[in-house]
């Protein structure tokens, strides 16, 4: 019953925050119409949008901890184009971000279709990007495609303040945060459905950090 009620609360705050999102893409249209969008609105609409996608992934994450408790997720693998994926990803959730920094993506080796749950790609890519985006304050991470002879090797590489090294074996657990993250928010949920996604599509993820930032790397069989 527990579990149901989560899923049915967490259903019903899905309405007002797509209604919120699709107001202020309207509002933001509008402006520009009407040559309207000084700094200061553009800046206050970003910041505003950036706060809508905090919400969406924690609610996403709520329910994705109710499917994990239920059992391993199910998977819809379908031939996917990672590269236009990926730039998907980055147009949907992280353009226009109010302190300018964006998200480089780099391709390397010859780009082949992965047979991957795309809703699983996404919340892979948009938890790994947000917290390389969240942690550190330097230039926008880099998200970086390898393509080699049997395997896609993603990495997500950020300049940020790292991982203490007692930590690392226990970031994929759930609720679990490292011990410097300081007031910046999270739910200690985003790894661990990360780790969960990666599973259920045959993939691998480690991490390595140090003083110059965090990378993530995911592997995939192609």
């Amino acid at each position: 019953m527990r579990s149901e009620y989560i899923s049915m609360a967490t259903h019903e705050f899905k309405t007002p925050i797509i209604a919120i999102s699709s107001s202020i893409e309207l509002l933001e249209t509008k402006m520009q119409l009407d040559e309207l969008m000084l700094p200061f609105y553009e800046r206050n609409i970003s910041r505003i949008k950036e706060e809508i996608i905090v919400l969406r992934n924690m609610v996403d994450d709520i329910l994705t901890t109710g499917s994990m408790v239920a059992g391993n997720p199910v998977t819809i693998p379908e031939e996917t184009d990672v590269c236009s994926f990926a730039k998907v990803i980055k147009q949907q959730y992280f353009h226009k971000r109010s302190d300018k920094r964006q998200l480089r993506i780099k391709v390397s080796g010859s780009p082949r279709p992965l047979h991957i749950d795309r809703s699983h790609l996404a919340g892979i890519l948009t938890n790994l990007i947000s917290n390389a985006f969240k942690y550190s304050a330097g230039a926008g991470p880099l998200l970086s495609l390898h393509y080699r002879k049997d395997q896609l090797r993603i990495k997500v590489k950020d300049s940020g303040i790292g991982i203490p090294e007692k930590d690392i074996r226990f970031l994929f657990t759930p609720f679990f945060r490292a011990g410097n993250v300081g007031g910046r928010e999270g739910t200690g949920l985003g790894l661990a459905i990360v780790k969960s996604f990666v599973t259920a599509n045959n993939g691998e993820i480690t991490v390595s950090s140090g003083l110059n930032g965090s990378v993530f790397t995911v592997t995939f069989p192609l």
